[in-house]
């Protein structure tokens, strides 16, 4: 059995660098027990990607997001789209996964990385475990659509989940949300995201903070 990929790292800025290489081809789990760890990590990491030419940086503040309805609102406001105010909704028309293909004209030509931060992802694992499965399986087969799947102008995206030890168990458990995909098919069945894009789990790897 192959080794889970898993880094540990202890500078600010070398963790900054490693996330950098993990994130092109892998969505990044962050974890430390160490709050102070976690917060020097995330505005480290923020300040390097808005310096960054073709990228577009999407923070969410994972204390505030509770529930669906907080969640679209940070959305929402972190990631302006074309049409109307967000429905509270996963994969229905209007909703998390229609505001992430979304793509604004003025944006088109010159954005070619998205990074989703998710600070403090762990408060909604702990406090919604089926919510929280259910939004990173959209966010990461989004991003596996757009660049297996999709016949639009290549945009990249990347999600940063950052948190604490549930995170981290999370991340352990083969089967769970940030390792593999979620499965409404029978007994036997391909997930959705492996059929639509060929992929048979979500890429993702483990930075461990100091």
């Amino acid at each position: 059995m192959s080794a889970l990929p898993t880094h540990s790292v202890t500078h600010s800025a070398s963790l900054v660098t490693h996330a950098e290489e993990l994130l092109e081809e892998h969505h990044v789990v962050a974890y430390s027990r160490n709050i102070g760890a976690r917060e020097r990590f995330a505005l480290e990491l923020v300040k390097h990607l808005h310096a960054m030419v073709e990228v577009q940086t999407v923070v969410l503040s994972g204390t505030g997001i509770h529930d669906l309805d907080s969640f679209c609102r940070q959305l929402d406001r972190t990631l302006p789209g074309t049409g109307a105010r967000m429905r509270r909704t996963i994969d229905g028309p209007g909703g998390v996964c229609e505001r992430m293909r979304d793509r604004p004209s003025d944006l088109a030509s010159h954005i070619k990385h998205r990074y989703y931060i998710w600070r403090d992802a762990d408060v909604l694992l702990k406090h919604n475990p089926k919510l929280f499965a259910r939004l990173a399986d959209a966010m990461m087969g989004v991003a596996a659509e757009s660049e297996y799947a999709s016949e639009d102008l290549l945009l990249l995206h990347r999600v940063v989940f950052i948190g604490a030890t549930p995170l981290h168990t999370c991340f352990r458990d083969s089967k769970g949300p940030l390792r593999s995909w979620l499965s409404e098919a029978p007994q036997g069945g391909k997930p959705l995201w492996a059929v639509v894009t060929g992929i048979e789990h979500p890429p993702t790897a483990e930075l461990v903070l100091a």
